[in-house]
């Protein structure tokens, strides 16, 4: 991978320095061409028998490794031709594309949150919930319009491995889609739906039964519950980067919760030169946790 990457820099280099005396076409210049054309085939050599630079070039032909490759070539070319303040603007707006889309910083942006919640298995949990509590935002629908697991899924599984190993007497869903957003949906049916798949009796199954589209209505909807039934001890469960936000919500509204976190995407990921490289990875966890800092600060 280090070879071919300094094959990479050394072929760019000579194409813009050929670029930048096109006009010339000396003997030199076309000796830099033929460089440009030795450096494509040496790279097409070492990408043919290296798995990482195969991944590596896959990564910088999708559209947002596009954008930030001509980002850079922006800001080069910008430098070059001394034109100071567009290149500064072209090279801030290409670090915060980096950052944006950069798998180690998305990672840890998601691990500072996830590390207030410490992970518990259910067996390590004493004693039985009157209820657990699952907040919407784990399912999706496919393109047959059935319910399934989505990319927050791990918060269902969680909570039926809760009732299956005799944790809860009850499981609470709650959600409903947001106007504007998405089609009209029903989440807690969706996730009663998925219960039932996973072996969940329909008589373990509560949804909330006020329309909520928001963790703010979804966590008062749990007041009203823990109120009306007289429950004791309950417990929250939702992706752990997600819980610190409505940890926050279940203590204005008075409401006390055993925090049980799902779905960990914090962990920071090993070396790799591919995670230098803007992906969707990095932009997904960027965007989830700024998110979640920004509901925290709006109280939502």
């Amino acid at each position: 991978m280090l070879i071919a990457l300094l094959i990479l820099l050394f072929t760019a280099s000579k194409a813009w320095l050929a670029w930048r005396d096109r006009a010339e076409r000396t003997p030199k210049w076309w000796l830099g061409v033929g460089t440009v054309a030795a450096g494509v085939v040496g790279l097409g050599v070492v990408a043919s028998q290296d798995l990482v630079v195969q991944k590596a070039l896959g990564l910088l032909l999708m559209p947002a490794s596009v954008a930030w490759l001509l980002l850079a070539g922006l800001a080069i070319a910008a430098w070059g031709a001394r034109r100071r303040r567009t290149a500064i603007a072209a090279t801030a707006i290409w670090v915060l594309y980096t950052v944006a889309g950069n798998v180690w910083v998305g990672n840890a942006l998601l691990g500072s949150l996830e590390t207030r919640i410490p992970p518990r298995t259910p067996a390590s949990l004493p004693g039985v919930f009157d209820a657990v509590f699952v907040l919407g935002g784990g399912t999706t629908l496919g393109s047959d319009g059935r319910p399934q697991l989505g990319s927050g899924g791990d918060r269902l599984a969680l909570a039926a491995q809760l009732f299956a190993e005799r944790k809860t007497l009850h499981l609470v869903a709650s959600g409903n889609s947001m106007a504007g957003l998405d089609m009209e949906r029903d989440l807690a049916e969706e996730t009663a739906t998925l219960w039932r798949g996973m072996g969940v009796p329909d008589a373990v199954i509560l949804s909330v039964g006020t329309p909520a589209v928001n963790t703010r209505q979804e966590i008062a909807a749990y007041k009203r519950m823990v109120d009306e039934r007289h429950w004791e001890n309950v417990a929250l469960v939702s992706s752990a980067w997600h819980l610190p936000r409505a940890l926050a919500l279940c203590e204005k509204a008075g409401l006390k919760v055993t925090p049980l976190g799902a779905d960990r995407r914090g962990r920071i990921a090993s070396w790799s030169p591919l995670y230098l490289i803007p992906q969707n990875f990095g932009f997904d966890a960027v965007q989830v946790a700024c998110y979640e800092y920004l509901g925290r600060w709006v109280g939502r």
